[in-house]
């Protein structure tokens, strides 16, 4: 249920707020018009990322500030506690820019690019870490492989397969070709660590969208909405965004390709970061998932559902899979010209 004006006036009150009427945004958002401007009072979901206020003071101790900043309440906080929630105060942007949608996600991932660099820190690594993470994950693939592979020898021995027995027999191919391209990937980004002493973390937005990258009246752009954010590798940003943005019908999406290289531009990745994005961008998770889960949710799920989800995860799996050919066959040129100019 949105929030309502009467709920929230002891709440605006604690920022010296007296509100003239509000406009819902979504059940956890509304805009608030007062005598000072406007604002957009935003209540944390409970499970909310505890880190979320400290990201912030990062982002000023780094002097970052292309960001929309939380308004301070009478105590000096960024957070207010309310009736057993918990709530943040913004002030609102006009976001009226009007531009194309690849013109917006430039601007977005060079934003993004910013931020990274800006909050770049390094941190130790020794090689034992490396080697229990490769082996931790090669391990877990090929036990996921192992799995459907057996579920498609079980479905070979039936007269007659359900829909989703069928289509799962018809991707095994294309998955266990994506699980070995993700190995090997594995595999480069474990030999070039070898070397390395230090690795470099960001602070992450931890949802890249659109819709949180926002315009002021003189049409500056801000980052908005950090209440995912964390300090984690660079990849981190655009592998989620990556798997949002695929999670749609089968389309080859040239204009992700070229907002990725447009971040690349700005930060790029190193030869290990860019196999270890490569590497978990192409193992299709949500897919496999599904099939272990399969004898599970026959109980729960209609077979008319889960075929449903499982057509959906392949579909997600293909976008990402042209995405991921796409950068391999760039990044494997680049390092072809550049062996040939050495």
């Amino acid at each position: 249920m949105p929030l309502q004006l009467s709920e929230i006036r002891p709440l605006l009150r604690d920022y010296n707020l007296y509100p003239e009427y509000t406009e819902d945004l979504s059940k956890k958002a509304i805009k608030v018009y007062t005598d000072t401007g406007p604002f957009v009072l935003k209540k944390l979901t409970k499970g909310f990322n505890p880190y979320f206020v400290d990201s912030l003071r990062m982002l000023k101790d780094h002097k970052y500030s292309q960001h929309v900043p939380l308004v301070s309440n009478s105590q000096q906080q960024l957070l207010s506690y309310y009736n057993g929630e918990y709530y943040y105060l913004m002030p609102w942007l006009s976001n009226e820019q009007e531009e194309e949608r690849d013109a917006r996600h430039q601007y977005l991932f060079k934003e993004v690019a910013n931020l990274h660099k800006k909050t770049e820190k390094k941190l130790d690594i020794n090689e034992q870490d490396v080697k229990s993470h490769y082996d931790v994950m090669i391990k877990r693939w090929d036990e996921t492989k192992a799995m459907y592979e057996a579920f498609v020898e079980q479905c070979e021995q039936k007269i007659y397969l359900s829909p989703f027995e069928l289509q799962a027999v018809t991707y095994y191919t294309e998955v266990s070709r994506a699980i070995d391209f993700s190995k090997r990937k594995l595999e480069e980004w474990s030999n070039l660590m070898d070397e390395k002493k230090t690795t470099r973390v960001v602070l992450n937005h931890g949802k890249i969208s659109a819709r949180h990258f926002l315009y002021d009246d003189d049409g500056n752009g801000y980052l908005t909405n950090f209440e995912r954010s964390k300090y984690a590798s660079p990849i981190d940003d655009f592998l989620l965004f990556m798997n949002r943005t695929a999670n749609t019908y089968p389309i080859q999406s040239d204009d992700c390709i070229n907002w990725f290289y447009t971040y690349q531009k700005a930060y790029p990745y190193n030869s290990e970061e860019m196999s270890l994005f490569l590497s978990y961008l192409a193992y299709p998770d949500r897919l496999c998932q599904l099939i272990k889960n399969y004898n599970k949710n026959n109980k729960q799920h209609s077979e008319l559902d889960q075929n449903r989800h499982l057509v959906k995860a392949y579909w997600q799996f293909k976008n990402i899979e042209y995405f991921v050919m796409k950068v391999s066959e760039i990044e494997e040129k680049k390092k072809m010209e550049a062996e040939a100019q050495a």
